[in-house]
């Protein structure tokens, strides 16, 4: 025999033995020798299928709509093909023409089944609903809009926002409330300012209340701003008044300046001549 001719039919063989043969029907004598989805035929003594259960689709009734699942072992329809309205989702009905669910009137299942201008597909619940923006109601819109009946458009409220530039330029959009809030130091009302500051409407800023100050250029020359506080506070060695100065000093009225008293002293500069500063008891010695 010809050397390749014997090598193809050794091949072939071992094909056939390694494909060509299906395993039969398992023997058995009880269910329990079956598979779950099997029962034992004690006439024939071989384990079957139980009845609505399968091991391959040409075990469903009609392979063309159906399919064997693979972990239950039951006939299941395959996606979108149907008989009956049972065998589809609740907002579509089977279409006997061609075995397949289709939307029942009032629902969609694509953007294209709803107006291309103006509704898309809402995906939750299968229905045509307006594009973002556009509206047939309230309803429609965020709950900080109302629909424009006449342009049919979702319409920001009074003082709402989704953007800064939905705002006056003093205000920013706070996005977690949707509303128009002033910016940091400018207000529409005094409740915008901090306790120490009121309202400048003409500007729209916040600006220290009186006896008060936000920068040391609220204050007098001899002051600086006590940002704790926002308050005028006397720089170092001046005053506003005695109290601001040491017990042997006095605050000198023009020039705010802590001044000694008369044989009291800071420096000998400060003493009669022929004396001096003691700086133990600051007294002229």
């Amino acid at each position: 025999m010809n050397k390749n001719l014997f090598v193809f039919f050794g091949i072939a063989a071992i094909f056939f033995l390694a494909y060509g043969c299906t395993q039969g029907p398992t023997a058995c004598t009880s269910d329990k020798q079956c598979k779950a989805w099997q029962n034992c035929n004690l006439q024939n003594k071989v384990c079957e299928l139980k009845t609505g259960s399968c091991e391959k689709d040409l075990d469903c009734g009609n392979s063309t709509l159906q399919i064997c699942e693979s972990k239950t072992h039951l006939c299941t329809y395959k996606t979108g093909k149907c008989e009956y309205d049972a065998n589809c989702q609740l907002w579509q009905t089977c279409s006997l023409a061609d075995n397949e669910c289709k939307p029942k009137a009032g629902f969609c299942e694509k953007d294209d089944q709803c107006n291309p201008d103006s509704e898309r597909c809402d995906s939750t619940t299968h229905k045509c609903k307006p594009k973002p923006g556009l509206c047939k109601e309230d309803f429609d819109c965020k709950g900080w809009e109302f629909c424009d009946q006449k342009i049919q458009r979702c319409t920001l409220m009074d003082e709402r926002c989704n953007f800064d530039g939905d705002c006056k330029a003093w205000q920013v959009c706070d996005t977690k409330t949707n509303y128009c809030a002033a910016k940091k130091g400018f207000c529409g009302n005094d409740g915008d300012c901090d306790k120490w500051a009121s309202c400048n409407k003409a500007e729209q800023k916040c600006v220290p209340r009186q006896g008060f100050c936000a920068v040391d250029n609220d204050c007098s020359t001899w002051q600086y701003c006590e940002l704790k506080t926002h308050s005028c506070t006397p720089n170092k060695d001046f005053c506003d008044s005695s109290k601001d100065c040491k017990e042997w000093q006095y605050c000198e009225g023009i020039k705010h300046q802590c001044t000694p008293y008369p044989g009291s002293c800071s420096s000998t500069s400060d003493c009669p001549a022929g004396e001096v500063c003691d700086t133990k008891d600051n007294k002229c010695k």
